[in-house]
């Protein structure tokens, strides 16, 4: 009996290393970075040009893969019915605190070229010698990709920066 409670703290103190040795902020050359947090929270964002998109929640970590739980956060937009009638609804938030927006300050968020969700971050990535690598249709991304403004070619995986 006594040796099931020295399992347990093993297994577990071998869970909070593993955490600790992925945590930190990595990013690639295509906009993209992700701030791991030792407590399982994490932040993504993405920037190109004058566009830009966030999201945030918990991640996990089995057999050196890395889950994301996206934890989407809204404001609620007060809508004008006929008859001068008001309805809210819920949309995604531009930023990370929830408010109460009109319809007028709506269409500045849609104009303004950010927020949440426009470019989602990803679901799972693996990790591996330090890096991160995206996995699309069970396969992992490792072929370099050519950038936006120019032909350059640059390796497709997240790397940990002091950011």
């Amino acid at each position: 009996m006594k040796i099931l409670p020295v399992i347990l703290l093993l297994t577990f103190s071998f869970k909070l290393f593993s955490q600790n040795k992925i945590a930190g902020y990595y990013e690639d050359y295509f906009g993209n970075s992700i701030f791991l947090n030792s407590d399982s929270s994490f932040k993504y964002n993405w920037n190109f040009d004058l566009a830009s998109s966030w999201s945030k929640g918990t991640w996990s970590y089995k057999n050196d893969t890395i889950y994301f739980h996206v934890t989407p956060v809204y404001d609620t937009l007060k809508l004008i019915k006929e008859n001068n009638l008001f309805k809210d609804t819920l949309v995604l938030s531009q930023d990370e605190n929830s408010g109460r927006l009109t319809q007028g300050q709506f269409i500045g968020v849609l104009l303004s070229g950010g927020g949440q969700n426009r470019k989602p971050s990803p679901d799972k990535l693996l990790f591996k010698k330090g890096r991160l690598y995206e996995i699309v249709n069970g396969k992992l991304l490792r072929k370099k990709r050519k950038g936006f403004w120019s032909n350059k070619k640059w390796y497709p995986w997240y790397f940990k920066s002091d950011g």
